[in-house]
C-alpha cells in the first residue's frame, strides 16, 4: 500500500490491525536504514583506473533548490494545531512508540510541536538524516574552496579502494562502489562502536564492488570517510564541525551532533521487539544529529533556503538523483527526493529518512503541502508513515 493511503479512520480497528496497517502503508522509503537494506553478495572486488559511465535504472529529472519563507515563532492557526493534535493521538496510539518527537512548519505561517518522551529522555536519534548534516559541512567546505567535489579522495585520505578515481561527490552520492562495512559479517555478529578508520580498514579488505560512477549502493562508509576528510581539512571532528557551522548559528536548544563513540543518556534509545538495536553513538557521520522534532524542523528549513549554501551548491543536492532501494525514492548529494503517489497524482517531497532496528526518522519538505514536517520515534513503527498522515490533516 502506498504510505499516501493511510486511512485515520481506521482507529476504530482492534490494535494489532492498527500497528499492522501503520506498517503496511510505509510503501516508499519506509525502510530506509542506518545501512543499506539488503546483504552484500558475493562479488569480484574491482580496481578501476578510471570512473565508469551510469548503468543502473534511469535517473530522476533534477529537482531545482527550493525557496522558503522565514518560519514564524508563532504556532499555526487553531483549527490546524486541533487536527494535528488529533493526527497526533492517533500515531501514538497506531505506533506503540516508547518515544515520539513530530513537528509541522509552515513557512510564513507558524509551526506545531509534539511529543512523547521520558523527561529524563527528551531527545532523539534521527539515524541517517543526519548524513544531510554531514553533506552541507562538506559542500560548506566546497562553498569555501577548500574542498572540490570532483578531486579524488586520494588527496585527503589513503586507503580508499580506487581512491584515485573516487570523489567526493561519489561518497555524497553513495557511487563510490565503496562497500559498507556495517554489512561485515564479523562487525553483524559483534556490533559496537568502531572508530572511522577501522571501518574504512574492512571496507577495504573486502575492496570496491563497483567502478566510481557505475552504480548506486549506499555506503555508510562512504561517510566516514567524509567526516574524516571534513576533520583533516578543518582540524576538528564531524560532530564539532556540525556543532560550530550549523546547530549553534540558529541557537537551537535540543540538537547538537553526537560525539562518535560516545553514549548520550538523555537520548531515547532505540527500542525493537524484532532483533538486536544499536547505540546512536555507533553512527558517526553516517548519523551525528539527535534533537527534538521542532528543532530539526528548523534546522531542515535552514539546510534547504540558503543560510548555508548557496543556490548553485544546493541545487547540487538535488541535480542527479540516483534511484534507491523502493520505487519513488532517489538520492543526490545527502538529499533525497521521494515521488509519493496521492490518488490520481503524485506529490513530491524533498528530505532524508533515516532509521535503524529500533528507531525510525524522517525530515522532509512537501512543495505542494508548503509544510516541512520531522518525525522521529523508538520501536518498530514507521517514521515515513507518520508524516505522510500528519501531512493528509493539513489538507481539507
Amino acid at each position: 500500500m502506498p504510505i499516501s493511503r493511510i486511512n485515520p479512520e481506521a482507529a476504530a480497528g482492534p490494535l494489532r490491525s492498527r500497528r499492522k496497517m501503520l506498517r503496511d502503508a510505509v510503501g516508499v522509503a519506509g525502510a530506509l536504514v542506518i545501512g543499506s537494506r539488503t546483504e552484500a553478495a558475493d562479488y569480484r572486488a574491482v580496481r578501476c583506473s578510471a570512473r565508469a559511465p551510469y548503468s543502473g535504472a534511469p535517473l530522476h529529472p533534477p529537482v531545482d533548490a527550493v525557496e522558503l519563507a522565514e518560519i514564524p515563532d508563532r504556532p499555526l492557526p487553531a483549527a490546524t494545531m486541533a487536527l494535528l493534535d488529533a493526527a497526533f493521538a492517533r500515531l501514538k496510539d497506531y505506533t506503540s512508540a516508547p518515544a515520539l518527537s513530530a513537528a509541522v512548519a509552515c513557512p510564513g505561517v507558524g509551526l506545531w510541536h509534539r511529543q512523547s518522551t521520558q523527561p529524563e529522555r527528551p531527545i532523539l536519534w534521527w539515524a541517517s538524516v543526519g548524513k544531510a548534516f554531514t553533506a552541507t559541512v562538506v559542500l560548506q567546505l566546497v562553498q569555501e574552496a577548500k574542498l572540490s567535489l570532483d578531486a579524488p579522495v586520494s588527496r585527503w585520505i589513503e586507503g580508499v579502494p580506487n581512491g584515485n578515481v573516487v570523489t567526493l561527490r561519489d561518497l555524497l552520492a553513495h557511487t563510490s562502489g565503496l562497500f559498507s562495512a556495517n554489512e561485515d559479517m564479523v562487525v553483524r555478529a559483534h556490533p559496537g562502536y568502531r572508530d572511522p578508520a577501522t571501518m574504512l580498514a574492512i571496507a577495504g579488505r573486502h575492496g570496491a564492488m563497483f567502478c566510481p560512477g557505475e552504480r548506486w549502493r549506499y555506503s555508510n562508509t562512504g561517510y566516514d570517510v567524509l567526516g574524516m576528510i571534513v576533520e583533516r581539512v578543518e582540524g576538528r571532528p564531524i560532530d564539532a564541525a556540525i556543532t560550530a557551522r550549523i546547530i549553534a548559528p540558529l541557537g537551537l536548544r535540543s540538537m547538537r551532533a553526537l560525539s562518535p563513540g560516545r553514549q548520550a543518556g538523555d537520548v531515547s534509545p532505540p527500542s525493537s521487539t524484532q532483533g538486536q538495536t544499536m547505540d546512536p553513538g555507533w553512527a558517526g557521520a553516517a548519523g551525528p544529529v539527535v534533537s527534538d522534532a521542532r528543532d530539526m524542523a528548523l534546522a531542515w528549513a535552514a539546510l534547504l533556503d540558503g543560510r548555508f549554501l548557496r543556490k548553485s551548491l544546493r541545487q547540487e543536492m538535488t541535480a542527479t538523483l540516483y534511484p534507491m532501494f523502493d520505487p519513488g525514492t532517489y538520492y543526490g548529494l545527502g538529499m533525497m527526493v521521494f515521488e509519493v503517489p496521492d490518488g490520481q497524482r503524485t506529490l513530491r517531497w524533498i528530505g532524508h529518512a533515516g532509521g535503524a532496528p529500533g528507531a525510525s526518522a524522517i525530515a522532509i519538505y512537501s512543495p505542494d503541502d508548503g509544510a516541512i514536517v520531522t518525525v522521529a520515534l523508538t520501536g518498530d513503527g514507521s517514521a515515513t508513515a507518520c508524516a505522510n498522515l500528519l501531512l493528509k490533516a493539513l489538507r481539507p
